[in-house]
């Protein structure tokens, strides 16, 4: 539908599409298929409809616990499900989805996003208490719920993207603790602070810290999320904001937009990092002392990044959901400014006192 439509689906290429037309065309496949195997028919069954039944009786018998089948019944019905998904053990992606079960799958998910939105809009408009959802919600009613971007990528990218961000802070630690603590473990602080000059090293020290942690975390991020935007790159313009049976995404902005949103995200929770680090590092006597202050404070810091990155501007987002539970605007980005702030807070506090530390 994306390439045939472009970024946004209009009514009428809803209609030209004909959602119903190819479930019905999906339907008599399968009818034809099961209409000529005896495997089917020696459970009554002659027609999708049927085997429908069927499944449905099979499935809730199973979760119950009454198992009412044995191991032929098994395999039978294995089969049943392999002859209606085309299975064979050379199948490609693309031969699967091609299988008249798969595409009907696939085009119950399009009827319910595109044919039947008002419906689950509705359900979060009527009874949604978190005030954000219901926004998003009122305005997917109004346009459609009309984005062709693909369901999974979101999805998919922000479980990249959590995982890119734990790396590019985990990278700036590494970088910055072992540079800063050896002034500490060698005395050579000691001699800075014997000249006036030798304190503005110090504050030279924590400048450059904050500058290289924004560098590298900017190219690490860049070069992690590369592989993954030239793969996506076709919904590069195409907006983020819609509903699908995972949930609503809540703000309209592009795909690109959001790329960028999130390498922000990853990039301040490193600078934040770095400043928590230039801290330790101050108050530590040896790498040994630093990095047993490091390794929990590491651990938190990256569950933080990847709880605030994952799913992010989504309704189900831990921060969004959980922490402000869904009356507050894009918290993901508040609680990113407030690492960086507080971290280099603290970090600017203690720089500024090292100009009043006396040396005897």
């Amino acid at each position: 539908m994306f390439r045939l439509y472009g970024d946004t689906l209009e009514p009428d290429e809803l209609a030209d599409f004909d959602i119903p037309g190819k479930v019905a065309e999906a339907i008599l496949e399968m009818d034809a298929l099961i209409a000529n195997d005896p495997v089917f028919a020696e459970y009554g069954i002659s027609n999708f409809e049927e085997y429908w039944t069927f499944y449905n009786s099979s499935y809730h018998s199973e979760i119950l616990g009454d198992d009412i089948f044995g191991s032929k019944e098994d395999n039978d019905f294995d089969y049943m499900n392999k002859v209606l998904n085309h299975y064979a053990p050379d199948n490609t992606l693309e031969d699967w989805y091609a299988s008249p079960m798969v595409r009907l799958d696939c085009l119950q998910a399009l009827a319910g996003r595109y044919m039947e939105n008002e419906y689950w809009v509705d359900g979060y408009i009527e009874g949604d208490s978190r005030s954000v959802v219901v926004r998003a919600a009122e305005e997917l009613k109004a346009t459609g719920n009309n984005s062709l971007i693909n369901d999974y990528l979101l999805t998919e990218f922000t479980l990249y993207a959590a995982t890119a961000g734990v790396a590019s802070l985990l990278a700036v630690i590494l970088l910055v603790m072992p540079l800063l603590i050896i002034d500490r473990s060698w005395g050579i602080n000691l001699l800075q602070y014997s000249s006036a000059m030798g304190r503005k090293i110090f504050k030279i020290q924590f400048a450059a810290v904050i500058a290289s942690a924004f560098i590298l975390s900017a190219i690490l991020t860049a070069v992690l999320f590369a592989p993954f935007i030239v793969l996506a790159s076709e919904y590069w313009n195409t907006g983020i904001m819609s509903s699908g049976h995972r949930g609503i995404w809540l703000y309209d902005i592009t795909f690109g937009q959001y790329v960028f949103s999130l390498a922000g995200l990853i990039t301040a929770f490193s600078v934040g990092a770095a400043s928590v680090v230039f801290l330790l590092a101050r108050f530590s006597a040896n790498i040994i002392n630093a990095t047993i202050k490091a390794v929990p404070v590491s651990a938190a810091l990256s569950a933080l990044s990847a709880f605030t990155v994952f799913m992010a501007f989504h309704e189900n987002n831990v921060v969004f959901n959980h922490v402000f539970h869904g009356r507050v605007q894009i918290p993901e980005v508040m609680f990113g400014a407030t690492v960086v702030i507080i971290g280099t807070a603290a970090a600017a506090l203690v720089v500024k006192r090292e100009k009043r530390v006396d040396v005897a």
